[in-house]
């Protein structure tokens, strides 16, 4: 049996399911939770299902099908220990946040994932790097577990693969992707309705924050590495929040003489999250390097320090890389 049949198998036999995802929820697990969520919802074997959101709904997503049903991880009414957890698009088990200990304390797990840098944490794991999304991924569930392709699944699964394909400019966009998508169009997602949503739809905040921090980028190596920073002090001053830096990374990467654009953010913590965008060089084996990971292109990571000092070690290294691939910059 293949994993596929395997999960759908596993699925059916559980009375208790719960779905996890990475924190900093974005398109893709946003869009795979809701939408595995009503698929497992049709199957008469189980008695309850639960989609728990590590986080804040990001605004730009609360238009997505029953957005509403997600619970946190505190919630008093979610079970301690379910028959069965599901993480979709979370390359590691640390990156589930407050959802962690909902994941360690159910009796079987399975994980559903497209990053390369995955390396299987669950019972059953899923993982497909050239599946365009974690959403495309979940598609081919619809048949074992069968599901019906209705007006909701269809606009979440829809909305995780737009998202997570840079509106189908990215490398990751195939064929098959279109296919897909043309299913989920007919089934009623409105592709209009959705890229307006997604990406049409800013809130002020959020564009003066990326007007200010694309005006502070700094440009290295004869403009072919570009960074920008994006303190605490920034976001309060602009009156943003961490939802509203989704896309400055890949607005930099845009450039023309641009190789590798980094965001560098410092975390109600202090310590450091960095974004890393691509036009050819692995920057997941750098987000490796400092315990993150994702994908070829597009990674991130997490440092334990604060911002000057990530900029300084994580250049260093990224300085190194490029070196060693004897770019020409």
């Amino acid at each position: 049996m293949d994993t596929v049949n395997k999960i759908a198998e596993k699925i059916k036999e559980s009375k208790n399911i719960v779905i996890c995802h990475h924190v900093a929820p974005d398109g893709d697990c946003l869009g795979s939770a809701l939408a595995l969520r009503e698929m497992i919802s049709q199957i008469d074997s189980v008695e309850r299902i639960d989609a728990v959101i590590t986080g804040q709904i990001p605004e730009i997503y609360k238009f997505l099908p029953d957005i509403e049903l997600l619970k946190k991880a505190n919630d008093t009414t979610l079970y301690k220990n379910y028959d069965l957890a599901i993480t979709v698009d979370c390359a590691c088990k640390d990156r589930l946040g407050d959802a962690l200990e909902l994941f360690k304390h159910a009796k079987k797990s399975i994980n559903i994932d497209h990053h390369i840098s995955n390396e299987g944490f669950a019972n059953i794991d899923l993982i497909n790097p050239k599946a365009s999304a974690t959403g495309e991924v979940l598609f081919s569930l619809m048949q074992p577990l069968q599901a019906k392709l209705t007006k909701n699944i269809a606009t979440n699964l829809y909305t995780a693969i737009l998202t997570d394909t840079g509106g189908f400019k990215f490398e990751n966009t195939k064929p098959k992707t279109f296919k897909i998508c043309a299913e989920l169009i007919e089934a009623g997602a409105d592709p209009v309705e959705i890229y307006k949503n997604c990406y049409e739809s800013k809130p002020i905040a959020m564009v003066r924050l990326h007007a200010r921090t694309i005006d502070n980028a700094i440009f290295l190596e004869d403009n072919k590495i570009v960074y920008t920073t994006i303190t605490r002090k920034l976001l309060e001053e602009l009156n943003a929040n961490d939802d509203h830096i989704d896309g400055i990374t890949e607005a930099l990467r845009q450039i023309n003489t641009v190789q590798v654009a980094l965001v560098f953010k410092e975390t109600t913590r202090g310590t450091t999250k960095v974004s890393f965008r691509s036009n050819g060089l692995d920057v997941c084996e750098i987000a490796s390097f400092f315990g993150g990971g994702g994908h070829k292109l597009a990674s991130g990571c997490l440092l334990e320090k604060n911002i000057n000092e990530s900029v300084n070690d994580v250049l260093a290294t990224l300085t190194k890389q490029i070196s060693r691939a004897k770019l020409k910059i």
